[in-house]
């Protein structure tokens, strides 16, 4: 089975932790999955709005200030899932941040919150691959 994976965060050092977990997940799965990286919240906007994922994994704090029309992760998610071809993809939220108010924004547009202080790669390759499965 082939699989897209959209890995949208701003930090190249996170990307390639998700990359490695990514690689873990499809060998287990014995599948392709093609992944694509945004490192800025307007790449990763136009991305999600324009390409079908079976899976998306966003950042919140894209450091992109000087990037027009930059918007937070969470902003991105909520037009995910109000218009486009991702409304229904399963999507991992990323983040660094530890607000209160984070994960329930991010639970209340069916997006699963992963802190990335408490990434572990085999744990979070085995939740890509129960994502994958359950986009499919």
């Amino acid at each position: 089975m082939n699989y897209a994976i959209l890995v949208a965060d701003d930090d190249d050092g996170v990307r390639k932790s998700h990359l490695l977990a990514i690689k873990q997940a499809a060998k287990k799965l014995k599948a392709k999955i093609e992944t694509i990286e945004t490192e800025n919240s307007v790449k990763t906007r136009e991305m999600i709005h324009d390409k079908k994922f079976d899976l998306i994994i966003i950042d919140n704090d894209f450091k992109d200030e000087e990037v027009k029309g930059r918007l937070p992760g969470i902003a991105i998610l909520q037009m995910a899932r109000k218009d486009g071809p991702n409304t229904d993809t399963p999507i991992i939220f990323c983040s660094g941040e530890v607000y209160e108010t984070l994960r329930p924004m991010a639970e209340k547009f069916r997006a699963e919150y992963l802190a990335k202080a408490n990434y572990k790669l085999e744990d979070f390759s085995n939740m890509l691959i129960e994502k994958l499965k359950d986009s499919k």
